[in-house]
C-alpha cells in the first residue's frame, strides 16, 4: 500500500513540475512585407499576348473568410506581377496567427510563379488560401491582367 501512494506522489510531482515548467513556442509576426519576383529574361521573339497598360501597385478587396479578412496587394510592371504582400489575413486567435505565418509566403510565392488567380492555395489553410484567391482576383480584374 504504501509503496503504490510513493509512485502515486512521485508521478504526480513529476507532472505537475512538467507543466509548469512547459513554455509553449512564441509566434513571430507574419511577413506582409511580400516577395519581388525576379525580372523577366531578355526575348527575341515578341510576345503575342497584348500587355497590360496598367503598371503600379493594386489593391484587392477585401475578401471575408470565416476566420478573418483577406487582402492582396500586387506590384505590377509591364502585364506582369512582380511582386505580392497579403495586407490582411486572418489572425484573430494563436491558431489563425500559426497558419497564417505558415501560409502567406507560399501564396506569395504561387502568386508570382502563376499566370492566373487559381493559386493551387495551402494545405490547412483552406479559407485563408479562398480568400486569397477571391481578392487576387479582384486585383488581377483591377490591373487588367
Amino acid at each position: 500500500m504504501l509503496r503504490r501512494v510513493a509512485i502515486i506522489a512521485t508521478g504526480t510531482i513529476g507532472g505537475v513540475v512538467a507543466v509548469v515548467a512547459y513554455h509553449p513556442p512564441q509566434l513571430t509576426p507574419v511577413s506582409t512585407l511580400g516577395v519581388v519576383a525576379p525580372a523577366p529574361m531578355a526575348s527575341s521573339t515578341k510576345s503575342t499576348q497584348t500587355q497590360s497598360s496598367t503598371s503600379g501597385v493594386i489593391t484587392g478587396d477585401t475578401a471575408q473568410t470565416q476566420w478573418g479578412p483577406v487582402q492582396v496587394q500586387i506590384t505590377v510592371s509591364g502585364g506582369q506581377i512582380t511582386a505580392a504582400k497579403a495586407l490582411q489575413f486572418p489572425n484573430g486567435d494563436r491558431r489563425s496567427q500559426s497558419i497564417s505565418q505558415q501560409a502567406v509566403p507560399y501564396l506569395i510565392q504561387q502568386t508570382l510563379t502563376t499566370k492566373s488567380a487559381n493559386v493551387v492555395g495551402v494545405s490547412g489553410a483552406s479559407y485563408t488560401s479562398d480568400g486569397w484567391r477571391r481578392s487576387l482576383a479582384s486585383a488581377r480584374s483591377k490591373a487588367g491582367i
